[in-house]
């Protein structure tokens, strides 16, 4: 195996396996602190072999900024992600490696997000969310406890299609009721087929769906989500041209034209845009709505200071929620069935009908506004990055050079000032970290994104990486890493009140580089003179998320109904002070989000 370049001037912990090289501990269900581990130990970056290619592993705002912001190669690992998801040969916005198509789509949808449409789309979310308070007090009432990422799931859709799409109705559209249940069963196979080749060449199979009765349900789902979405692609397409002006997202997909022919798109050529779209503006907010609640049932006290600034703004006060007449429940809701078990229990009996009042209800502007509401989500976002992972970038054509170790070396030796590089010691001989507060959410077992190198050397700063060389900057460690924060392992939410530039990396202990802007921040690319940013929980750079200013307002909006209107209290199964450090792999499930595999919570109306 060929080491070219600089890749020989950058540390490397010790390999687990001759053959295998760190496969074995990126394959461990707790990978993501082995690899903070190593961040905390070798620092900005190191390199990690899987098989006989070298990924660089940046811990480092600045590096990760600069590999972001300056290498556009993706690893193919985003086409599987849509192939998977919407068929063979199926690419979208988010998984291309064309370059020239990725710009096309990203310049004319842009423009969807901007406040002014997000402000349109939030009334999709008020819209939705009645439906989810109904849902939330029928099965308290029912089991003593709600599976709550279900329903955020089904808000979270009929907001991202009524609000983005203008699809009225959205629960009346076929096949709407098993969307997110399919949606996240084949994420999570897109997940596994990236750490198992084999699988992966197996579910290509014509046999594969005779054989095994999961590719089958696999292959079913599929059917139903392309049929969803291309039925949602025809909407948009029928309708009349829409006026230059009209820069809502289904006006930017209408008039989206063929990057290379010029010719419109039919529904089927559409239909993954629309798709992406779709699961971006549903899973990631759902999930990160979920670990706020988490969150907040871990830390009562910081739960109860959120819940008395909404009080004293008066946001979804008194009339925010309205009552309307009640009617017999006329058939299994949230979950199809005979409508027996949990789901039929909470969805039998009568049906208090909720709708929120949009003029009694706070706007995107004044939540933003809320330093204690944003400080706590951020906080959230910082230790539970919806994707936990940033973007890997694969080198292309040009050189790169690792900014700030033109001297081959790393931030620091391992083993303190000075030292040389140790490599006698596994990864499974790292000392222990304290446990954390809250569960850590688990990255996959492999990058699932990426960026590379591509035929030709590219530098990032001062030091040269090979063609093909995968550059990997791992949110979790930037989020957490000791060089980035001050007891980064403490659910501080403090933290962003005490500090305003707290998204931004600083000099000193409690500095370190990269962020993209906080829920609490001004909207808005960085300025040239500004530091890094060391807070990245939508991504950094020209492929950053592209509806970040609508999750952003989905999330506070959510996080703020619901604290104001409950107490919010852990379920069930889920312990009376949260899962171990061991519980959390078997509790979280990572298919290019993280998210608790089970959020069982009880909701106790507040006063």
């Amino acid at each position: 195996m060929a080491d070219h370049g600089d890749l020989s001037k950058l540390p490397s912990p010790p390999a687990s396996s001759w053959l295998l090289g760190h496969v074995p501990d990126l394959l461990r269900p707790d990978y993501h602190r082995v690899i903070l581990q190593w961040a905390n130990k070798y620092g900005k970056a190191f390199r990690v072999r899987v098989l006989t290619e070298w990924t660089v592993v940046v811990a480092d705002p600045a590096l990760a900024a600069q590999a972001l912001t300056h290498i556009p190669g993706r690893t193919a690992n985003y086409t599987l992600i849509d192939e998977v998801c919407g068929g063979p040969g199926v690419v979208s916005m988010f998984g291309t490696l064309d370059e020239e198509a990725w710009r096309n789509t990203r310049k004319a949808t842009a423009p969807a997000f901007s406040m002014a449409n997000v402000r349109r789309y939030y009334g999709g979310v008020l819209s939705s969310a009645g439906e989810l308070l109904e849902a939330i007090d029928r099965e308290q009432a029912a089991l003593g406890w709600v599976e709550a990422e279900p329903l955020l799931q089904r808000l979270m859709l009929r907001a991202t299609l009524e609000g983005l799409f203008e699809v009225p109705d959205a629960t009346q559209v076929p096949g709407f009721d098993t969307l997110a249940t399919n949606i996240t069963l084949l994420m999570t196979e897109a997940n596994a087929q990236i750490t198992d080749p084999i699988r992966k060449a197996f579910y290509a199979t014509p046999l594969a769906p005779l054989l095994s009765k999961h590719v089958a349900r696999c292959r079913t789902a599929l059917k139903s989500i392309v049929a969803f979405h291309t039925n949602t692609a025809t909407r948009v397409l029928s309708r009349p041209e829409p006026e230059p002006g009209n820069t809502l997202l289904w006006a930017c997909l209408h008039r989206l034209r063929h990057p290379r022919t010029g010719r419109p798109l039919t529904p089927k050529q559409l239909h993954p845009e629309v798709g992406m779209y779709t699961t971006a503006g549903f899973d990631t907010t759902t999930s990160s709505t979920g670990w706020c609640m988490y969150a907040a049932a871990m830390q009562p006290s910081e739960q109860e200071a959120v819940a008395r600034e909404l009080r004293e703004a008066g946001v979804f006060g008194r009339g925010a929620v309205l009552e309307a007449e009640r009617e017999e429940e006329g058939g299994a809701e949230y979950g199809e069935g005979d409508g027996e078990g949990q789901e039929g229990a909470a969805n039998r009996g009568p049906r208090r009908l909720l709708r929120l009042d949009p003029g009694r209800c706070p706007g995107p502007e004044e939540l933003a506004r809320l330093p204690r509401l944003n400080a706590f989500i951020n906080e959230v976002l910082r230790m539970y990055s919806p994707t936990a992972l940033a973007a890997e970038r694969q080198v292309g054509d040009q050189p790169v050079r690792l900014g700030g170790l033109a001297g081959g070396g790393p931030a620091r030796a391992p083993g303190g000032p000075g030292a040389a590089p140790t490599h006698h010691r596994l990864a499974h001989d790292l000392p222990p970290l304290p446990p954390s507060p809250l569960p850590l959410c688990l990255p996959p077992p492999y990058p699932l994104t990426g960026r590379q190198v591509g035929d030709q050397p590219v530098r990032l700063g001062g030091l040269v990486l090979p063609p093909r060389t995968t550059v990997w900057p791992m949110t979790y460690a930037l989020h957490m890493g000791a060089d980035n924060w001050g007891d980064p392992e403490a659910f501080r939410p403090d933290r962003w009140l005490e500090d305003p530039r707290c998204a931004f990396a600083r000099q000193g202990v409690d500095g370190g580089p990269q962020e993209a802007a906080g829920v609490g921040a001004a909207e808005g690319g960085p300025r040239s003179e500004e530091p890094p940013r060391r807070f990245l929980p939508f991504g950094a750079g020209p492929k950053n998320c592209v509806g970040q200013n609508f999750g952003h307002t989905v999330l506070r909006s959510l996080v703020g109904l619901l604290l104001s209107r409950y107490v919010v209290r852990l379920g069930p199964d889920m312990g009376p002070d949260g899962p171990s450090a061991e519980e959390t792999a078997v509790l979280t499930q990572v298919a290019v989000i993280t998210k608790l595999r089970r959020l069982r919570l009880r909701f106790q109306p507040r006063d």
